[in-house]
């Protein structure tokens, strides 16, 4: 039987350093062949909608299926001997696995003197996603904006409170990533708002927001600019990604450049030109949720305050 784990104390066991670690495993498991990414499925009820992706692997022969809607996100997590092991509330650890996952990427992808961020988006995402970049100890400064005023000020003061480094709110997002090594946006916005004449040389973006194909944050100059662009999935990304979507569809982007992410994790960071501009498209997937769900259900049941139901 499962056990069942809500939302308060599936975070609790899924602090960052340890999230970031299994999940540059999941992606290192990829590359040997050990793990299965299912891209996501949206399936349309009427009004209602369900959203599901899925992913194995060969660690504890285990997969996971997560399925959200607009209230509610789940993990399942299986094993081949005890078939379902638990159910988890998972919003917050979808918003702490997408920002281990830019971890990931940026520790490969960025200037090995990156440490100003600048971040568009102040909500839950933006706040995991420096909280990510700083599990790896990449963080110096940060700068935020976010059209909300007030709660833009909110952010910055929690966030410092948070990670006990200078945070500034911005007035404009083009402020917010002046002369950031890395930029994240993290946002919903089916406009870009990021755009590329902002960004300074040898920038690194984490564009994590936009993961349908009716959302683009980012302006198609950065994309035709990076010189290397890799996201957490290809087969996602050609039916999510917009930005990168429009650009194929349009002749000007070949997907063959687009690089996955499990090719790159766990390799030193990457030589690069100190000036070129690197990508990260995020789009969230299933062996993300399978790296956290293991990490989390294994120290819930090692804690002992879990029965299965």
């Amino acid at each position: 039987m499962p056990i069942y784990l809500k939302e308060q104390d599936a975070v609790a066991f899924a602090d960052m350093p340890s999230v970031v670690a299994v999940v540059r495993g999941a992606f290192a498991a990829q590359a040997r062949g050990a793990a299965l990414n299912i891209p996501r499925r949206r399936l349309e009820f009427g009004k209602g909608r369900l959203n599901f992706m899925a992913g194995g692997g060969e660690a504890g022969n285990r997969w996971v299926v997560k399925c959200y809607g607009s209230s509610a996100h789940h993990i399942l997590l299986y094993s081949a001997d005890a078939g379902l092991l638990a159910i988890l509330e998972a919003g917050g650890l979808g918003a702490i696995r997408t920002g281990a996952a830019s971890a990931v990427a940026t520790e490969v992808m960025a200037r090995r003197d990156a440490g100003k961020i600048g971040v568009i988006g102040g909500g839950r995402q933006a706040r995991t996603q420096i909280l990510a970049l700083r599990a790896i100890g990449i963080v110096t400064e940060v700068t935020v904006f976010a059209r909300d005023r007030l709660k833009r000020k909110l952010f910055a003061h929690e966030l410092h409170t948070e990670i006990g480094l200078p945070v500034r709110d911005a007035a404009s997002p083009e402020e917010a990533v002046r002369g950031a090594d890395i930029v994240v946006t993290a946002t919903t916005s089916e406009t870009p708002v990021l755009m590329n004449g902002w960004l300074a040389p040898g920038a690194h973006v984490n564009a994590m927001g936009a993961n349908s194909a009716t959302r683009r944050e980012i302006d198609p100059e950065i994309v035709l600019r990076a010189s290397l662009i890799v996201t957490d999935d290809i087969v996602q990304a050609r039916q999510e990604a917009a930005e990168l979507i429009d650009l194929a569809q349009a002749g000007r982007l070949d997907w063959e450049k687009i690089v996955p992410l499990h090719k790159l994790a766990g390799l030193p960071a990457l030589p690069r030109d100190p000036d070129a501009i690197t990508l990260y498209k995020s789009l969230g997937i299933g062996i993300e949720d399978l790296a956290i769900a293991s990490l989390v259900y294994d120290r819930a049941m090692a804690s002992g305050r879990f029965k299965p139901l």
